[in-house]
């Protein structure tokens, strides 16, 4: 039994911060799956479930031999005392709080960076202004003519 533009930019780095944190919770999610956890045997709790404990057996009333995935015997655990078990729930709280808290952080950094998807998404594009080109008021247009180092110009 066991217990179980510059804005651009800007979103473009908060979402690769956002991608990593969500990666290293991944992989530190992951590595829990080998650590070990109390188990409850013979009326007794033993530290097992990691590779060197896949697998027990009763050695004495209050020790158990280890085994790994292959059968292979590895070593003797005893039972956990009363202040062992206090401590590996205490520390199993902390680790919670910390997955809440940062769980938290992330759905804030979310929601943050919604709004600002959002907002980005509203401006509108950018218009040049309008630009009358260069001619006198009259409709008149000046031509030159260049030659070497001469230039002729007619209105």
């Amino acid at each position: 039994m066991r217990f179980s533009g510059n804005r651009e930019r800007k979103l473009g780095l908060k979402l690769s911060l956002q991608t990593a944190t969500a990666c290293t919770l991944s992989a530190l999610m992951s590595g829990c799956a080998s650590d070990p956890a109390p188990n409850y045997f013979n009326g007794n709790y033993y530290m097992a479930g990691d590779s060197d404990c896949a697998r027990f057996s009763a050695l004495t009333r209050t020790s158990i031999m280890c085994y790994n995935s292959d059968g292979e015997a590895k070593e003797y655990r005893d039972a956990m005392t009363p202040q062992q078990i206090q401590m590996w729930q205490y520390n199993q709280a902390q680790q919670n709080y910390q997955m809440q808290q940062l769980n938290q952080s992330m759905q804030q950094t979310n929601q943050s960076l919604l709004q600002q998807n959002q907002q980005y998404q509203q401006y509108q594009p950018y218009t040049a202004p309008a630009v009358t080109p260069i001619a006198p008021p009259s409709g008149n247009q000046v031509r030159c003519i260049s030659t070497d180092i001469y230039t002729n110009c007619r209105y």
